[in-house]
Parts: structure tokens; C-alpha cells; sequence
């Protein structure tokens, strides 16, 4: 067989190249038996080396936990440079083997002798998962001396509140979630500590500032019901569960914080009559100034989700007179505009196109205002207006390139015809192929101006210019014989510079063309980087594989996915694809970096929720590549977690859909239970929005209303129109980077996996 080969080769000169590629190319059980020969040849060699530890990695890996264990405890004494990360896996193991009483003991000690630092956040959330499961409390007694980061310091501390209150001391448990409370209410912690509170009995001293306190966490973390509760208890309204009643000890600054979570709570929970009155309280309590500016806009939003447009329109220009130059006034200006326009009053909406031009911190909000209105006209076929606005648009410098360039051929369809059309259309293309107004001109280059773009093409083929290269091969592409010719032409020109040619060229390395092997390993992270070991060690990637050289960037890229640690793997290529020279379009850099710019991790299980519930697989993807960068432990500012991000209110409102029967704050960086929740949530709005992926992708990020509301602005069904009347910036980045990655994952991902 093959692998004794390889067995052989391995017991002259360093083994480690030939275990790496054994592990890259799948074949853990023979990296196994090639590491226990090297063992063998050569005991010292391969002790330093830490031989012993991968052993124990490969077979953790196999399912062989005992002997896995038998192996770490070797590592333990055979390379003490590895310790730390031994004593990690011994305890990762002992969980697994449901010991969790031995974990605890082990991590605690590992905590406690300054351990590897990349090991210390995963080893601190072991510990209080042991101890959880049955470690002993007594081992968090020397908490303080540990000199922990912050974050690891906060999850131990829970841990300590909850074994104070498993051991009937829950005055004391309850000092100590407040204490977390108090430093922190906006991380994962604070709410953990927020939902023992609410099941503790307050002690006799509080009073309702902690029932404020708990209404701004768990408004924090999106639990809006609950904070709804305690807010209204903290303000004077009915004692809530788990708080005490008493005089609120608020500030005045705390108390209108607290009001404010309050009427945004109303307001994510769709219930906009109630925030808008709300709103419109806070607003009357202050004397002017950017807050109020900020209340009045809010109010406006509300009302205009509401369906009150009229008094939504008012609403938004009281904000401008309230403090006419902060940055909320600008924003309610425009929203004003889009509803005056929309409502039937031109005329108003025109009125205030001055207000905005007047200061120049606002040309965005300027050149959004000009592209709705231009995209306004064009949708109904209207051109006498629109060229001006979108020369306007363009003189702001805010606008996208090929947002511009769109509407501009739109414009000239109607004016100059198709010839006309082709050449703006292009603009586009040039300055970005997969921009979501791009793909929608590549569908009307396809369509009926086919036969004007090929003539283009054919003429920009006959140059020797990039640019008009770079346009043939996009409007005549592939599989024409002079698009071809032109991307050829284009290539030949682009390999004469140095830089362009490395990328047009790089390939991944093979293990044993590593120049670390010509390096001395000094740290742990190093030793475990010789091994094809990763996890805990990416910050020596960037030494030993620098992204200054492409094919050592590619290599690490490709070692990282491999790994499992796709997002680390897409953050490496991201910063290359950011030294292309200009010229050199990334679409035609080789396919192995293609397929790590664009990763399909957990392709199985995406195509087989997609399937069980009706969506484009790829659509799913796509979502999850910009909601979480494939990144399972991912957690946003507001608490979304996971592959899919969800938030706890909206993954229990989905749960009977999933099939699953309970579901908690950790299960949702289970891979299996995202993907799901993810292709659930797909369903829901390709019914709703009747399957346009434009407002279903809209929807995942700012909201069904707020995508719903964004649609009335339209005079059609045209995705172009509803990108161009998206209101927020950053729903539109996020519609870009979706829509652009379904088109990239189309183009690399066509056949279902087997």
C-alpha cells in the first residue's frame, strides 16, 4: 500500500512535513500509524517534537478517547512546552467522558500556572461548564489571584455567584450577579447573571433601580418583553418578579436611558403606536438638543412603520428644528423626503433637497436623496429630471460607482437606445462585477441589448488598453472565442508585473516546501504549528506564512479552513484580495483562492435544511458567510449568536418549525440547530416577500416592517428600484455583500455535494 511508503519515508530526516500532508489530505488514521513509527525510529526526536500530543489529537479525532488520554498524559511529560495545551485536552476529554469533577480539577490548575494565552479563554469556559456539571465549587477559591483577562475573569465570577447559590447562600450569590451587572450589562455574561436574578428573592436593601438595571440588560440583549417589565417597575409601575419594589434611586440621565430602552423595546416588538407615544414623552421632557432630535426621529419611525405617514412626516421635521446640525437631523431630513415624495407631495419633498445640500457632513444622506429620486422617475419611465439628479448624486462622491452607472443606462435606454445603454452599463461592471446593480445590468446586457453589447465587446476586443480588455471579457465572456482571446490577451499583459503575475500564479505549498522548516520553533503555538495543529496557535501564522507572499498566504489559508477555523482562513485571503493591483480582476485569481474568498463549510447540513424547508441553499450560504464569517461561536454587540445569528426571542418564536423541543442560549452556536433556524427564518420570508431575495435578504437584517415599508417606496418590482430606496446604510452593505457572494457561490458551488 501507499501509506507504508510514506511510513518509510518518515523514519529519515524531520517526519513532521510527511504527518502534516498525511492530515491535509484526510487521512488521519494513517498520520496515526506514521507518528507511532517515527516514535519508534527515533523516541528523543520525537519527543521534542510533541509527537505524543499529536497522538492525542488524532485520536480524539477518531473517536479513540481512552487511548486519546493516554497520549496527553505522555505529552505531559515527554514535552513539557506543551503542557499547557495537554492539560487543556486532558480536561476537553474528561468532559466528553462526562468526568466533569476530574476537568475541573485540571483546569482550575492549568488557570491557575499562567497557562498558554491563546488556551485561556476555552479553558475558563471548560471550567465553568465542570463545574456546572458537578466540579467542585472550592476549586474557584483562588478566582482573584489567577490574573485573568477581564472577559475569563467575569465567566469565572458567575461561576463562583452559582456555586454560592447551590450552596444555600443566595443573599451572597445575589451581591455578586449585581456586582456583574453593574461592570458589564452589555456582555453574555451580565445576561446570564441577569436571568439568576430574576429567579433569586431580592434582599431587603434593593430598591427599583435594580429593577432598572435588569430592564436595560435584558433591553440590551434583545429580550424586550422582560425589559418591558422591569423597565416599568424601575419607572413606578407594578413590583416585577425578582425585583424589589421601593423609591427608584435613578438619575435623571439613568432614569431618560431607561425611558429610552423602554420605547425602542415597543418598537422592535412591532407594537408602534405605544413606542411612538413614548417617544414623543421623552421628546417633550427635554429642551431641544440632539437627544431630542434623536426621540422625534424615533417617533417618526415609528409612526411611519405605523402606517401614519402624515404625522410621520411632521414628526421627522420637528427633529430638524430641534437641533438642526446633529447627525440625527440630517437622517430625519431624508426620511422626511421619502415620505413627502411618496405620500404624493413632490413639491415638499423637493423643499427640503437645500436643507440637505446645506452642510457638507451630509453629501451621503444628499446622494441618497438624489438616487431615490432619480430611480423614482426612471421606474415609471420618466427622464427629463433624472440625468440631473444623478450628476448631482455623482458630484457628492458618496455614491457607489456602479449604483450611478446603473441608473445612468437606465436613463440612456430610454434617451440614446441600446448603444448608449451598453456603455454605462459597463461602468458598472468595470468598477464592480458582482455590485447588486451590476448583476442587474448584466441581466439587461443578457436580454434584449445582447446584440448591442456583442458589438461592443467586439470593438473593445481590437484594443490594447486593460480596461477595454477587461470590458470584452465581460460582455462577450467565455464562451465566445474573442472574450476569450481578450481575457488571454489581458493575462499576458497583466504577468509582465511582478506582483500581478505572483497572484495569477500562486499555489498552495506542499507541507514539505514550508520555509518553516527552516525556522527555529521556540513557542508552544510554533511546535503546534509543525504538527498541522492550529487551533490555539493562529498568531504564529502571520510569521511563518506572511500575506506579503501569495502562495504562503494561500497555504495558511488553506491550513486554517482545513482546520475548521474559516473564519481566520477568509480573514487571511480578505487582506490579499486587498493587494490586487488595480488592473487584475480577483474573479480570475485560481480557483483554490476562489473557494477559500468564498468558503462552504457545513455544506451538508446547509443543503439538507435548505431542502427540508424549500430554500436556495446557496442563498443560506451566502447569509451566513456575511452574518458570521462561518464562525459557530460568532456573537454580535446584540447578542446574536451562532452560524446564522439569531437572537433568543426569534429562535424560540421558529422552534416548533425546526422540530426541536427546548432550546437555550448555547444550543444556538450548534451548528445543526443554526442552519436550521436559519433555513426556517429563509422560509418564512420567501413567503412573505412572495420569494424576492432582494426584501427577504433586507428582512433577515433590518426586519420584516422595516423591509416591507422600504417596498412601498417602490414604484415596481424591480430589485434595482428597491436597493436604491433602501433607507439604511447599513442594510444596503449588507444586501451588496449578500447579493454579490449568491452570485460568487452560483458560479463556484453549481452541483449539489454528494
Amino acid at each position: 500500500m501507499l501509506w507504508i511508503l510514506s511510513l518509510l519515508l518518515l523514519t529519515s530526516g524531520d517526519p513532521r512535513p510527511g504527518l502534516v500532508r498525511l492530515q491535509l489530505d484526510g487521512r488521519p488514521e494513517e498520520a496515526l500509524a506514521a507518528a507511532e513509527v517515527a516514535q519508534a525510529a527515533d523516541p528523543e526526536r520525537a519527543a521534542a517534537a510533541g509527537l505524543d500530543y499529536l497522538r492525542g489529537h488524532l485520536l480524539e479525532s477518531l473517536g479513540r478517547g481512552h487511548e486519546a488520554h493516554l497520549a496527553f498524559v505522555s505529552a505531559l511529560g515527554s514535552t513539557p512546552a506543551l503542557t499547557g495545551y495537554s492539560r487543556y485536552r486532558l480536561a476537553a476529554n474528561q468532559i466528553r467522558m462526562d468526568h466533569p469533577e476530574v476537568a475541573a480539577g485540571l483546569l482550575a490548575t492549568l488557570l491557575a500556572r499562567q497557562p498558554p494565552a491563546a488556551v485561556v479563554p476555552a479553558a475558563s469556559r471548560l471550567l465553568a461548564q465542570s463545574v456546572s456539571e458537578g466540579g467542585d465549587c472550592r476549586l474557584l477559591a483562588a478566582l482573584k489571584a489567577w490574573r485573568l483577562p477581564a472577559a475569563e475573569d467575569r465567566r469565572l465570577e458567575l461561576a463562583r455567584a452559582d456555586c454560592m447559590l447551590r450552596e444555600g447562600d443566595p443573599e451572597a450569590a445575589r451581591r455578586r450577579y449585581l456586582d456583574l451587572l453593574r461592570a458589564a450589562p452589555g456582555d453574555e455574561i451580565a445576561r446570564q447573571a441577569a436571568e439568576r436574578l430574576v429567579q433569586t428573592r431580592p434582599g431587603p436593601r434593593e430598591g427599583s433601580d435594580v429593577a432598572l438595571l435588569l430592564g436595560l440588560t435584558f433591553h440590551r440583549h434583545r429580550l424586550f418583553r422582560k425589559a418591558i417589565v422591569y423597565l416599568e417597575q424601575g419607572l413606578g409601575g407594578r413590583p416585577a418578579e425578582g425585583a424589589a419594589g421601593g423609591r427608584s434611586g435613578a438619575t435623571d440621565q439613568s432614569r431618560r436611558e431607561a425611558l429610552y430602552a423602554l420605547a425602542r423595546s415597543y418598537f422592535w416588538l412591532g407594537e408602534y403606536r405605544e413606542a411612538a407615544v413614548r417617544f414623543a414623552e421623552l421628546a417633550a421632557e427635554r429642551d431641544g438638543g440632539e437627544e431630542a432630535a434623536r426621540d422625534l426621529f424615533q417617533q417618526g419611525r415609528s409612526l411611519e412603520l405605523g402606517g401614519d405617514w402624515s404625522d410621520a412626516s411632521a414628526s421627522y421635521r420637528r427633529a430638524f428644528l430641534a437641533d438642526s446640525g446633529s447627525r440625527w437631523t440630517g437622517a430625519a431630513l431624508l426620511a422626511a423626503l421619502r415620505v413627502e415624495w411618496r405620500g404624493g407631495n413632490e413639491a415638499g419633498a423637493l423643499e427640503l433637497l437645500p436643507l440637505l445640500a446645506a452642510r457638507p457632513g451630509w453629501r451621503e444622506l444628499l446622494a441618497r436623496a438624489y438616487l431615490f429620486l432619480a430611480s423614482s422617475d426612471l421606474a415609471r419611465g420618466r427622464s427629463d429630471r433624472a440625468g440631473a439628479w444623478l450628476d448631482a448624486a455623482a458630484r457628492t462622491r458618496e455614491a457607489p460607482v456602479a449604483e450611478i452607472a446603473y441608473w445612468r443606462g437606465r436613463l440612456a435606454e430610454l434617451e440614446a437606445g441600446p448603444e448608449g445603454a451598453v456603455g454605462r452599463y459597463l461602468e458598472g461592471l468595470i468598477a464592480d462585477p458582482y455590485h447588486p446593480l451590476s448583476l442587474a445590468a448584466r441581466q439587461r446586457l443578457d436580454g434584449e441589448l445582447a446584440a448591442a453589447a456583442r458589438r461592443h465587446g467586439l470593438r473593445l476586443a481590437a484594443s490594447e488598453r486593460n480596461r477595454d480588455l477587461y470590458g470584452a471579457w465581460l460582455l462577450l465572456g467565455g464562451g465566445d472565442p474573442q472574450g476569450l482571446e481578450a481575457r488571454r490577451h489581458l493575462e499576458r499583459h497583466l504577468v509582465k508585473d511582478d506582483r500581478g503575475r505572483a497572484l495569477l500564479e500562486m499555489r498552495r505549498l506542499a507541507p514539505g516546501d514550508w520555509p518553516l522548516w527552516r525556522a527555529t520553533l521556540r513557542q508552544p503555538e510554533e511546535l503546534l504549528l509543525a504538527l498541522g495543529i492550529v487551533e490555539h496557535g493562529t498568531t504564529v501564522v502571520e510569521r511563518h506564512f506572511p500575506v506579503s507572499d501569495p502562495a504562503l498566504a494561500l497555504t495558511a489559508s488553506s491550513l486554517l479552513q482545513h482546520t475548521g477555523l474559516v473564519r481566520a482562513s477568509l480573514y487571511r485571503v480578505e487582506v490579499l484580495s486587498q493587494r490586487l493591483p488595480p488592473d487584475l480582476p480577483a474573479e480570475w485569481l485560481p480557483a483554490d483562492y476562489q473557494r477559500l474568498l468564498y468558503p462552504l463549510a457545513y455544506r451538508q447540513l446547509i443543503e439538507a435544511e435548505a431542502a427540508r424547508f424549500g430554500v436556495d441553499p446557496l442563498l443560506l450560504a451566502s447569509i451566513i458567510r456575511e452574518e458570521s464569517r462561518f464562525d459557530p461561536l460568532a456573537m454580535s454587540a446584540a447578542s446574536a449568536r451562532g452560524l446564522t445569528q439569531f437572537v433568543l426571542p426569534t429562535a424560540f418564536r421558529l422552534l416548533p418549525e425546526t422540530g426541536l423541543s427546548s432550546l437555550d442560549a448555547e444550543d444556538l452556536h450548534r451548528p445543526e440547530v443554526s442552519i436550521a433556524l436559519g433555513a426556517a427564518y429563509l422560509a418564512e420570508l420567501q413567503q412573505r416577500f412572495a420569494g424576492r431575495t432582494p426584501l427577504m435578504v433586507a428582512a433577515y437584517n433590518a426586519g420584516e416592517d422595516q423591509a416591507q415599508l422600504w417596498r412601498s417606496y417602490c414604484y415596481g418590482l424591480d430589485g434595482a428600484e428597491y436597493y436604491s430606496k433602501v433607507g439604511f446604510s447599513e442594510t444596503r452593505n449588507y444586501l451588496r455583500k449578500v447579493l454579490a457572494s449568491r452570485a460568487r457561490y452560483g458560479e463556484l458551488y453549481a452541483a449539489p455535494v454528494e
